[in-house]
């Protein structure tokens, strides 16, 4: 009998932000992996291959931007731009060789001996028309300073882009948020991370901005009308993550010669994928958070699959935001959630055309309520994918794949090589 050569042609690639997570007690020392009800994450896992995966290397603790540039291939070490780039690409600023660019988040502070005090950084998680009316008023009154465009946009939430453009800029400054769980901290002053005339320059303009933007949202009607209903008011930008746009980088279709689409949660991701020259969208109702519009992504998934891609990304947020809340609740039940967006995927490809595959950028633990360097789990399944005998999708079970443990790029050329997309080293 002759055998007739088969092999998927196209992929969808599932990640779960921040999914990983360490053992906790109230779960009986298991992970909100390991306790969820996911039958379809398993399912992937149980009729294919598993493994871990270090977005960067063993032990190192990936940002968002970076864990994401090592999913779609792109070496963190070589081609980071630092976060304020992407999440601004992602507001749908035009950065430029040359501009700084910072992630900022509206937040909430008091006077408190001469210092500001952090509150809370992001504001309640503010969103909708507040924060969008907030940031507007902000980009009106703060355009230049001592000579350097300002531009700032909204992203979701609380986010915010602020993009620097002038003379004498670098990015080699340090940020103003004090920085996750570090609530009752001063904000801090911007200072230079190396001994540049640019630096000082750049952190002398971030200082300046960050006070302007308390001077003008402390005593902002929204703000006002924000305390007097409960709500915690929206008063002062913090920045951090500042970057420029590297010179060298390959598009994505020109680095791999295939097609991708980016269906996401966030701008950071979104600005990812476009500096990538990655098609995408997020698509309405979702939040990034726990109570996003799961249905909302499946259909811009489907649509993407419809439209022929040959790499299809889904990023789902909530992971993270349950972990660094420290809410494993919210991690299992958003989880549960992300595995029934898994099976109706299933449900509408055929596993003979198509790779199906889970992974996470980082892992985000309850009890840390921050990025770690614990590896992730991965799962491939497909027609031509090696089947090991894990059965469930979990950082333990997984750990016993026949993948084993890859690291930064290598996902990537997993999932390219299974779909026939990578040529031949050699002769």
């Amino acid at each position: 009998m002759k055998l007739v050569s088969r092999e998927a042609k196209r992929a969808i690639v599932v990640i779960m932000d921040g999914v990983g997570d360490r053992p906790i007690e109230e779960l009986g020392w298991k992970t909100p992996l390991q306790v969820a009800r996911k039958p379809n994450l398993d399912r992937i896992a149980e009729i294919g291959a598993t493994g871990l995966y270090d977005p960067i290397a063993p032990g190192i603790r990936p940002g968002t931007d970076t864990g994401h540039l090592a999913i779609f291939g792109y070496d963190p070490f070589r081609y980071y731009p630092g976060r304020g780039p992407l999440e601004a690409i992602g507001t749908g600023i035009n950065v430029l060789p040359g501009d700084v660019a910072l992630r900022a988040n509206l937040a909430t502070v008091r006077e408190e001996g001469g210092k500001l005090i952090v509150i809370d950084r992001r504001a309640g998680r503010i969103r909708g028309k507040d924060a969008e009316d907030l940031v507007r008023y902000l980009a009106e009154h703060l355009r230049e300073i001592d000579g350097v465009k300002v531009i700032i946009a909204h992203g979701t939430e609380h986010r915010v882009s602020i993009v620097l453009r002038g003379e004498g800029l670098c990015p080699y400054i340090s940020d103003t948020d004090p920085g996750t769980a570090r609530e009752g901290s001063p904000v801090k002053e911007a200072v230079p991370t190396k001994d540049l005339a640019c630096a000082r320059r750049t952190a002398d303009i971030v200082n300046k901005l960050v006070r302007a933007s308390y001077e003008l949202l402390k005593d902002h009607p929204i703000n006002k009308r924000r305390v007097k209903q409960g709500l915690l008011p929206a008063n002062i930008l913090i920045t951090r993550g500042a970057g420029a746009v590297p010179k060298d980088l390959k598009p994505f279709k020109e680095m791999y010669g295939v097609s991708a689409y980016l269906v996401c949660e966030e701008d950071t991701v979104l600005g990812i994928g476009k500096l990538l020259g990655i098609e995408g969208e997020i698509p309405p109702g979702a939040t990034g958070n726990l109570d996003t519009d799961i249905s909302s992504i499946l259909r811009a998934t489907l649509n993407a699959i419809d439209r022929g891609y040959d790499i299809v990304f889904v990023h789902v947020k909530g992971p993270d935001i349950a972990g660094h809340d420290a809410n494993w609740r919210g991690k299992i039940e958003i989880i549960e959630r992300i595995d029934w967006l898994v099976g109706e995927v299933l449900k509408n490809l055929s596993l003979e055309e198509f790779i199906v595959s889970l992974t996470s950028d980082h892992t985000t633990p309850c009890y840390v309520r921050d990025h770690t360097g614990d590896p992730v789990p991965i799962a491939i399944a497909g027609i031509g994918v090696r089947v090991d005998d894990v059965r469930r999708y979990d950082e333990v079970s997984c750990a016993r794949g026949c993948i084993g443990r890859v690291r930064g790029t290598d996902f990537l050329s997993i999932i390219l090589d299974l779909t026939g997309k990578r040529k031949k080293w050699g002769a």
